[in-house]
């Protein structure tokens, strides 16, 4: 009862001819008739009792148009299956000819799953880069811990200085009307001097002031610049130090060591403690990087078109979560920075990057039999709901309406796949030989 012809529009998208015979439309339009007859409220009848030509009289428009769309979506499950086209998209449907006596002709055009040759992903070389601990690293976590565990103690003379920390109250206003700028400022704010935690016009100006003091400092802000509350104002700040602290860090003995760890016995075993971990995290992260220079050799092994809907959906994406995490940061998003133009120029190349990575890893994934538990799947919303501070069944119901749960599959299943050609690839020491021939090779 459906014929279906179909012709590629090009290598990522089909275009497919659908004829719906008009025995199937009668069949069709009983059933909607019925569906309509269990509900229908009509003066003079009983539920469930309508006769068909009255029902047919009353809800005409409302049947042609739903006869139209269920008969254009089923049609077009038929022809994909009966084809075996593997969509990326949601069909565009467009030649839309309806007659009840003739048939349903339309067109359907889809984004589909490209076709490409899967080159050989087994045995790639990679080198591996030395893991070192250096005693600078060392120096820094244990400067770090230094300052998580220091006490803070008033400074006898008041006067601040770089690297102290200051209690401040801060008000801003318009310099030519003194309208308070509420969205830039606040009370009894904690800012270490020299972090870069304020603004430079404030921070510069601050430093010698004294405990108690109140000061009050002009600026002006370009029409570019990025907080929105200031940009393009000329405004007063009037700031009070209220008092002026001092960090005293701990030193580093065997009691330090026991307030990091009460398993630790002495200082030694603090440091040996810093050294493993630091270890551990520099081969996770040469692992990472290992990955990622798998990831760009199969890359560029690989030629085929995209999906254009699939690179517009991850740009729309990338685009979406970089304004909504700039804008949280108070940054001003109406600036030429932030036009349409110019943010899918610099995120396009990447999700492309991503669109294609994606297609190349699942393919791999799809010859080597992997598969994704539901227990796996349940495992990352399980994450993402500790997260974001929700029940498990909510974020996974919300998940399920929102047709989210095969992206995570998806993604589980790349990862997976990732995993297995890095676990079948050669890594290589690398040696002073062959990153000189490394280099030869980038130069010619």
């Amino acid at each position: 009862m459906v014929q279906v012809t179909v012709e590629d529009a090009k290598p990522s998208k089909k275009k497919l001819e659908i004829k719906v015979e008009p025995e199937r439309i009668k069949e069709k339009k009983n059933e909607i008739v019925k569906e309509i007859r269990k509900t229908a409220k009509i003066k003079g009848f009983r539920k469930g009792k309508v006769p068909t030509e009255i029902i047919l009289r009353t809800y005409k428009n409302e049947i042609e148009n739903d006869l139209k769309r269920e008969l254009m979506l089923e049609a077009f499950e038929f022809a994909v299956q009966d084809k075996k086209i593997e969509t990326v998209s949601d069909p565009v449907f467009t030649n839309v000819k309806f007659d009840e006596s003739e048939g349903l002709s339309f067109t359907a055009t889809v984004d589909v799953k490209p076709e490409f040759e899967l080159k050989e992903y087994k045995g790639i070389e990679v080198k591996a880069k030395p893991i070192e601990v250096k005693e600078e690293d060392v120096e820094n976590v244990l400067n770090q811990l230094r300052d998580a565990f220091a006490t803070l103690e008033e400074k006898e003379d008041g006067v601040l200085e770089e690297g102290d920390i200051a209690v401040l109250d801060i008000k801003t206003f318009t310099k030519e009307t003194n309208y308070p700028i509420n969205e830039f400022g606040g009370e009894n704010l904690n800012v270490e001097i020299g972090k870069k935690q304020l603004i430079e016009e404030i921070e510069k100006e601050i430093i010698g002031m004294k405990a108690g003091e109140t000061k009050r400092i002009e600026a002006s802000f370009s029409d570019d610049y990025p907080l929105r509350a200031l940009k393009g104002k000329n405004v007063v700040f009037e700031v009070k130090l209220k008092s002026v602290k001092r960090k005293k860090l701990p030193e580093l003995n065997d009691e330090f060591a026991q307030k990091i760890n009460k398993e630790f016995k002495t200082y030694e075993d603090l440091l040996k403690d810093i050294k493993e971990r630091l270890k551990k995290n520099k081969e996770l992260e040469e692992k990472e990087r290992q990955k990622d220079e798998i990831l760009e050799k199969l890359l560029e092994e690989h030629e085929f078109e995209l999906p254009e809907s699939l690179v517009n959906q991850e740009t729309n994406q990338m685009i979406m979560d970089y304004v909504k995490n700039m804008y949280y940061m108070g940054v001003d998003v109406s600036t030429d920075d932030f036009k349409p133009q110019v943010l899918r120029e610099k995120f396009e190349p990447e999700a492309r990057r991503r669109v294609k990575a994606t297609f190349i890893l699942l393919e791999i994934a799809k010859k080597e039999g992997l598969d994704v538990s539901s227990e796996e799947i349940n495992q990352v919303i399980s994450q993402h709901a500790n997260a974001q501070r929700k029940p498990f069944e909510e974020l996974y119901k919300e998940y399920q309406e929102k047709n989210i749960l095969p992206l995570i599959q998806m993604e589980i299943l790349g990862d997976k796949a990732l995993d297995f050609v890095y676990e079948n690839a050669k890594i290589v020491e690398e040696t002073e030989n062959n990153k000189k021939e490394d280099k030869e090779e980038k130069t010619e």
